[in-house]
């Protein structure tokens, strides 16, 4: 059984840790964070007003973040990761959904998301869920998408 928490500080150590290099840490967080990830830039990222940080328990595990920005009607998606020693289990749609679920109790009319081109993994987990393409696209390398709620 997985469940959606609000992420605390001790969870923050443990989530660097799933980051290994430079190249996951871009996954991960895009061009905003830096290598090496630190405690502190997570907390930094979260403290933004309208920003919440979430966490997935799986079976009592800690296995997900995601992280939920609220503008206007709307909230963006990001900072979305599963535990790499628990991927392949469908925890990161799990987390999607439960991040959606989230998005509606706030209140919002449409989650947004940017991800990687070349993340086809998360763009089919996110396309099954229903987002689609924004029709303005910002960056070459990143795919905007959207869910209306």
């Amino acid at each position: 059984m997985s469940k959606l928490r609000e992420r605390t500080a001790t969870d923050v150590d443990t989530i660097t840790g799933w980051v290994p290099d430079a190249e996951a840490l871009y996954r991960f967080a895009g061009p905003r964070l830096t290598w090496p990830l630190t405690s502190q830039q997570m907390h930094d990222s979260a403290a933004a007003e309208g920003t919440t940080a979430w966490v997935m328990d799986t079976d009592q595990l800690l296995s997900g973040h995601a992280q939920l920005v609220r503008t206007g009607d709307a909230v963006r998606l990001g900072r979305v990761l599963i535990d790499p020693a628990q991927r392949g289990r469908g925890l990161g749609r799990r987390l999607i959904v439960l991040a959606i679920d989230q998005a509606r109790h706030q209140g919002a009319a449409r989650i947004d998301l940017g991800v990687l081109a070349e993340n086809h993994t998360a763009h089919h987990v996110y396309a099954t869920l229903g987002f689609t393409p924004a029709i303005e696209q910002g960056s070459s390398d990143m795919i905007a998408m959207s869910l209306p709620l």
